[in-house]
């Protein structure tokens, strides 16, 4: 059962993420109407939201843009930062609608910050306790094992509806400041529509995980 939930999960993360990856040579080969750069999207949006306090970095990889609410700084990767096309312009955007959720103090944007430190406990510990209460014949670290592991991988769950909100606060912000046309608009939301079912794939991974545990647990 386990196996066949695993294999299946794979599958299809592979497929949308592969899905994800030609959304995104297909309007990062595409430039946008306005001839900006993600790294000038994303500080237009930010210093006229009154965020001129966050900054601006480069990161290293493809698509590793993130922004951290702790230090108020964002990291875009280089062909984002760097390059013209709508592909930048969208993932820009949709980093600076995480600033934005972090400046409204956006609820789950709360909870998951509250939820960091026991998933990282889950993913450190929690397959190390469900083997050795095995082992040990302990039914309590191994049920303990498993309520960790189950929250590490609850947090996909949780990452969605925020990933979903910072699109759309995205594709708002290009529309407002007048950032893109009506083809960079669909190729905007397609990009994003995109990134977010990775997520959405992740998600129902998760949950699969989740069920599985839980069923360990009723048998238990």
């Amino acid at each position: 059962m386990f196996l066949i939930v695993i294999i299946g999960t794979f599958a299809i993360s592979w497929l949308v993420k592969t899905w994800m990856m030609r959304t995104y040579k297909k309007w990062g080969a595409v430039p946008n109407a306005v001839g900006a750069t993600g790294f000038q999207v994303a500080r237009h949006i930010l210093d006229t939201n009154n965020l001129q306090h966050v900054e601006l970095e480069v990161s290293k990889g493809q698509l590793s843009d993130h922004y951290i609410p702790s230090l108020d700084k964002m990291r875009l990767s280089e062909a984002i930062n760097n390059e013209a096309s709508v592909a930048s312009i969208a993932v820009a955007a949709h980093e600076c609608g995480h600033a934005l959720q972090d400046k409204e103090n956006y609820s789950m944007l709360k909870v998951k910050a509250a939820m960091m430190p026991l998933a990282a406990l889950g993913n450190q510990l929690g397959l190390v306790l469900a083997i050795a209460g095995g082992f040990m014949a302990s039914p309590f670290l191994a049920n303990l094992g498993f309520l960790l592991i189950g929250i590490g991988v609850l947090m996909p769950v949780l990452t969605l509806p925020i990933e979903f909100d910072a699109s759309h606060r995205a594709l708002e912000e290009l529309q407002r400041l007048k950032l893109v046309d009506e083809k960079d608009y669909d190729g905007a939301k397609s990009m994003l529509i995109a990134a977010a079912l990775t997520y959405v794939a992740s998600a129902v991974s998760s949950m699969a995980l989740i069920g599985v545990f839980l069923l360990r647990f009723i048998k238990r």
